[in-house]
């Protein structure tokens, strides 16, 4: 009785991965198919997600960080993981892995942000723009995290309706921006 059990739940485990698999593997040919039409990616479908908005940010350890000795704004910015906090031992930088080639490196600046709103986009605040994606409407998660990032200033928020906003005179995709939680100096 008790191999027959387990013969039963392994069956029913296994018809139970069949259909997850199946229904996995139709959402992402329809998204492919549907896309190579020149349509849009069904919704739930691996091209939907893989173009979502929603579904590019960073990981919960995540954080921006430059290692230039000038001011914020002139500083190269990049995603990595704090190993060391800044401390007055370490004459106040912090070592940090680096997410887009997994180097360790000591950073003069460390600053926590989160993504943009269209509320975030006042003419004079500070914005972090990733320069690899600029004013594209789409972007995967590797180039979300491991493209280089810039503390700008908003100059202009006249193209809001089209998702843009205008950062030291250039135009990038409100989405695909963050703002500094930390105070910027």
């Amino acid at each position: 009785m008790k191999k027959f059990l387990i013969v039963l739940i392994a069956v029913a485990l296994a018809a139970t991965l069949f259909v997850s698999c199946e229904s996995l593997a139709r959402g992402a040919l329809e998204g492919a198919v549907g896309a190579a039409a020149g349509g849009v990616p069904a919704a739930g479908s691996a091209a939907a997600a893989s173009s979502s908005v929603a579904a590019v940010d960073f990981q919960s350890a995540d954080i921006l960080c430059g290692d230039g000795v000038g001011s914020m704004f002139d500083s190269p910015w990049g995603v990595a993981r704090v190993l060391t906090p800044a401390s007055t031992a370490s004459k106040n930088q912090a070592e940090v892995l680096w997410v887009n080639n997994g180097a360790k490196e000591w950073v003069n600046y460390v600053i926590t942000s989160r993504k943009a709103t269209k509320a975030d986009m006042v003419v004079g605040a500070p914005v972090f723009v990733n320069t690899y994606i600029g004013e594209s409407t789409k972007s995967d998660a590797d180039t979300y995290r491991k493209g280089s990032w810039w503390l700008r200033t908003v100059t202009s928020a006249d193209n809001l309706f089209k998702g843009l906003v205008e950062a030291n005179g250039d135009f990038f995709t409100v989405d695909f921006c963050r703002v500094p939680i930390d105070p910027v100096k």
